[in-house]
């Protein structure tokens, strides 16, 4: 099959590529940066916020599926550059389904949206059938793309299908998100790079983290699997503290006396206390199960920072 990846330099684009490699797809990677996308595959850099970039992808490559990944991910950057957030996500969504509508209509699109859509729920497993009640610009980015995209499905009879994604996890994952962050601090602390002291954002939060490399396949069983037209919930179903997060991976640490210090700069402007989900559709409508635990996927992701920092430094020698 002809495979398209949208955000294939990212986190889960890496990840996903590397799963469906195995299947010796016709693969094409495409990223405003294609720097960060695999040699073993065909990339393209293209902006997908331009119309004629989307429909020339469409028409050239011909896709019989498409991930698309592509997106401005981070909450805290969409409280500074919310336009951007808008433009990224939602018009480069739009450009691409427009795209496969009119040149691909047998296409399966997988859209990736986000579990922050639902909003400040705090009792309970959170269900697709929910409202939602988004609390920050890329929610709100993500929803106006998560119906637009089911309208499609309704509308064209399109092959569309929507993930409300919760929280990733994993080795590779930018230090931007939390668990990576307090990884690649400790990394620096075992390294001797920086003083054994880790900055912290808001540590009473719960969340539901789910490994990147289950999340990939998540996306692969919903896009052969699921059913058009209705959102799925992509999580482990489990919520952890923050603290207690952190906690264990400073257990992991050979570093000792690690001191813990609040950073105002690293709260959001409005923060929900516990969001976690329920991912029995996913499981039920697809077979999917997750295979990694949080502290399996904490101890990679701690792991993976140690050798990025050990090469960072012996390179500064």
């Amino acid at each position: 099959m002809n495979i398209i990846i949208t955000g294939a330099a990212g986190f889960v684009g890496k990840h996903l590529t590397c799963r469906l490699q195995k299947d010796n797809h016709s693969i094409l990677g495409i990223d405003v940066y294609t720097e960060g996308i695999t040699s073993k595959i065909e990339s393209k850099k293209a902006d997908l916020t331009v119309p004629a970039d989307a429909e020339g992808l469409v028409k050239e490559f011909s896709p019989d599926r498409i991930y698309h990944l592509a997106a401005q991910s981070s909450v805290s950057y969409s409280w500074q550059k919310p336009i951007n957030t808008f433009k990224v996500n939602v018009f480069g969504g739009i450009n691409l389904l427009d795209a496969v509508r009119k040149h691909q209509p047998r296409c399966r699109v997988l859209v990736v949206c986000t579990a922050e859509e639902y909003g400040p729920y705090q009792d309970g497993a959170i269900q697709e059938d929910y409202n939602i009640f988004p609390q920050n610009p890329y929610a709100i980015s993500k929803a106006a793309l998560d119906f637009y995209s089911l309208t499609c499905s309704k509308a064209y009879g399109m092959s569309v299908f929507v993930t409300r994604s919760f929280n990733h996890i994993g080795p590779g994952q930018s230090d931007r998100f939390v668990a990576s962050d307090f990884a690649r601090q400790i990394a620096r602390i075992e390294q001797g790079a920086a003083s054994p002291v880790i900055k912290v954002g808001n540590l009473a939060a719960y969340r539901d983290f789910l490994d990147v490399r289950d999340v990939s396949a998540a996306y692969c069983y919903i896009l052969e699997r699921g059913r058009q037209g209705r959102p799925y919930n992509v999580c482990s179903g489990k919520k952890i503290k923050i603290e207690d997060m952190l906690a264990t991976l400073i257990g992991f640490s050979s570093a000792r006396d690690i001191e813990v210090e609040v950073d105002p700069e690293k709260f959001r402007p409005i923060d929900i206390v516990s969001i976690y989900g329920d991912n029995g559709r996913l499981k039920k409508d697809t077979g999917w199960t997750p295979g990694y635990d949080i502290k399996t996927s904490l101890l990679d992701t701690l792991d993976w920072w140690r050798e990025k920092v050990k090469k960072e430094e012996r390179s500064k020698k």
